[in-house]
């Protein structure tokens, strides 16, 4: 088996591929590290991913592989960010949604999470949630505890 055949070069050429915008390819590689016996949480998470974006794979098999990825290793917020980009291709934004709010409750300030939530339009709550947000209360507070970084 040369190098390249090895099931660890195979995922890491797979996870590269598709960070470059290649799913297709990092399908290709990803599968066959599998055939190999790379049968990581990594791999399923990635493979996931890289079905949802190809297009080659019915969404659902995206949604499965994932899944089973963050069940089989749930501490890794990545698998979360998998998870909910799968949805988001999909059309599901609500559980995109509710996949990364779940991600935050592993690593409460990973700040990849606290992107995405943003880029998707999701805010925190108010920090006195019986005022309405636009309060001054609320608004003022808000600014001071981000500003001294107790609040993202």
């Amino acid at each position: 088996m040369t190098m390249e055949e090895e099931p660890q070069k195979l995922f890491e050429k797979g996870v590269a591929m598709l960070k470059r915008g290649y799913p297709g390819d990092a399908v290709d590689c990803l599968e066959k590290a599998l055939e190999k016996g790379f049968k990581s949480s990594a791999c399923y998470s990635w493979l996931g991913l890289a079905y949802a974006r190809s297009g080659r794979k019915i969404i659902s098999k995206a949604e499965e592989l994932c899944m089973k990825a963050v069940k089989m290793d749930f501490v890794w917020p990545q698998y979360y960010l998998n998870l909910a980009e799968v949805y988001v291709i999909w059309g599901k934004k609500d559980k995109a949604i509710k996949t990364l709010e779940e991600g935050l409750k592993i690593d409460r300030d990973n700040t990849e999470i606290l992107n995405e939530l943003e880029r998707l339009g999701v805010r925190r709550r108010s920090l006195i949630p019986f005022l309405p947000r636009s309060n001054p209360i609320n608004k003022y507070l808000g600014k001071i505890l981000y500003k001294v970084g107790l609040r993202r």
